[in-house]
């Protein structure tokens, strides 16, 4: 069952329907129909699903009873977590990266070595309730709640349809007000939410699919296009993956919306963020978050981290010493954010190693700009030098997708070599004619550069688009929303079109 197919629309209205009808009942409803959502979409089987299911669950849910158990015995307590988060951390390696990593290992090895034995059938949304139990476990471990006795309010926690299937990674403190209360049937939630899902299926059928069809053009044929080309492609991609997980994101809150439960918000904005540091803090915010949250900053605060720091202060001064520890734990931050990516090595180069090398790299030469800026008498808050800003962090980031849109380590270094060896090479026609792209796709590119214009200028007057319309009158509103539809209906890729975030 695909967010685009008609089968979700009818599930959906159920499930909304039963909600309001039988208000007594609201948690049990999203319950049962989260469950029934997870199984029909899964390709897992039911049985070995129920397993997963199963797993998870009580790993998490009699896990905290066990840690609060030894609330006043720190050793004890320390290691239960410890044991409960490896179970989790066990079971989402053996069902998602134990078939890639290993066949990474044995490639780099050179040892040939049958292993299709360990290529399971991928587990729907298990990265992202997999976070969202483990930082419920971290949470009860530091004191910051109990554990939950109601079974069902923590299997609702854990599967909530809206938040199964590619995120956000939601915590329980955030959500367990909202799945004790007993909701109304609110006009606002109801007209917000269809608004939002309608934005999202714009967003997703008119422009990422379509702009999806330049990238799977340039990057299915690299040998016949040059370094223009590659440079369009991957702008198209950084688009498309944009446009794809973020009208993901708007379908699922608007659906939760419905219900009147709101999820945390997972981007803002990036393409205008002015350097890579506040890019990664518009994009994926609630993954970004959690592992500062439950990885770095738990990491930093450490007993040994803290020697570290000050041994180093003493032997390398105060500035080297600060910034060791730091360092470190940006270094165990990327590379879990690597593996969460996929176990394999295009991804971990794209979603890791190149992520750290910049920002460390902006970091340790931020003194070199900032003479720089000095030297050339840079207005720094000009509107032309922000616009840069804006722009050489799009093509930094575009570096890493380099290497997902060719699919591969070694295809990704190829196409930067071709792309830097042939820069002017440029085949628009080409580009055009290989997916018979038309008339429809090239207005839709147009009609995408103008609302990315309207958001950068709203954006600079510190509002957004979403705001904007807000304050516009009811006719307009409805208007814009018609207008969105229609599009969807004409030029939208209509279909089980699937979501790129899925596969994580």
């Amino acid at each position: 069952m695909s967010l685009t197919s008609l089968g979700f629309f009818m599930f959906l209205s159920v499930t909304f329907a039963l909600y309001y009808l039988v208000p007594r009942f609201q948690r049990e409803i999203l319950l049962a129909g989260s469950l029934f959502f997870y199984f029909s979409a899964s390709a897992m089987g039911g049985f070995s699903l129920t397993i997963v299911i199963g797993y998870i669950f009580c790993i998490t849910y009699f896990g905290a009873f066990l840690i609060e158990k030894y609330r006043r015995e720190d050793r004890k307590r320390n290691l239960v977590t410890f044991l409960c988060v490896a179970g989790l951390t066990a079971g989402l390696f053996v069902l998602k990266y134990a078939f890639n990593l290993s066949t990474l290992v044995l490639s780099v090895l050179r040892v040939e070595q049958e292993i299709s034995w360990l290529n399971f059938v991928a587990v729907m949304g298990m990265s992202y309730f997999t976070l969202s139990a483990i930082g419920y476990l971290m949470d009860v471990s530091w004191g910051t709640y109990g554990p939950e006795r109601n079974a069902g309010m923590v299997a609702l926690f854990l599967f909530y349809f809206p938040a199964l299937v590619s995120g956000p990674v939601v915590r329980f403190g955030h959500m367990r007000e909202q799945y004790r209360e007993r909701h109304a049937l609110c006009y606002d939630n109801v007209a917000f939410g269809l608004r939002r899902m309608v934005w999202g299926y714009f967003k997703k059928l008119v422009i990422s699919d379509r702009f999806g069809l330049v990238v799977s053009g340039v990057y299915g044929d690299l040998a016949s296009f040059g370094g223009a080309d590659i440079l369009i492609a991957t702008l198209c991609y950084a688009v498309q993956l944009y446009t794809d997980f973020s009208g993901c994101m708007d379908i699922v809150l608007g659906a939760s919306q419905l219900f009147g439960i709101s999820l945390p918000e997972n981007f803002n904005a990036p393409f205008l963020s002015r350097t890579v540091q506040e890019f990664w803090q518009r994009w994926h915010i609630t993954l970004g978050v959690w592992f500062k949250d439950y990885v770095m900053y738990p990491m930093q605060k450490s007993k040994h981290m803290v020697q570290l720091g000050k041994r180093a202060r003493k032997r390398l001064g105060k500035k080297t010493g600060r910034k060791l520890p730091f360092y470190l734990s940006m270094v165990v931050l990327w590379f879990l954010i690597g593996i969460w990516h996929g176990g394999t090595g295009y991804y971990f180069m794209a979603s890791a190693v190149i992520p750290f090398f910049l920002l460390m790299g902006g970091d340790l030469l931020q003194p070199v700009f900032e003479k720089l800026k000095k030297l050339l008498k840079i207005r720094k808050e000009g509107w032309i030098f922000r616009l840069f800003q804006r722009a050489r962090t799009l093509l930094l980031i575009c570096v890493c997708w380099v290497f997902v849109c060719a699919a591969g380590t070694a295809e990704g270094f190829a196409a930067l070599g071709q792309a830097l060896t042939h820069p002017f090479r440029v085949h628009i026609g080409q580009i055009i004619g290989a997916e018979n792209l038309g008339r429809k796709t090239l207005v839709i590119f147009g009609l995408t550069i103008l609302l990315g214009a309207i958001e950068y200028i709203l954006q600079e007057r510190g509002t957004s688009i979403k705001e904007f319309l807000d304050r516009r009158r009811y006719g307009v509103r409805v208007a814009v929303l018609y207008a969105e539809l229609l599009l969807i209906l004409l030029v939208g890729m209509v279909g089980n079109s699937a979501f790129i975030y899925f596969q994580f």
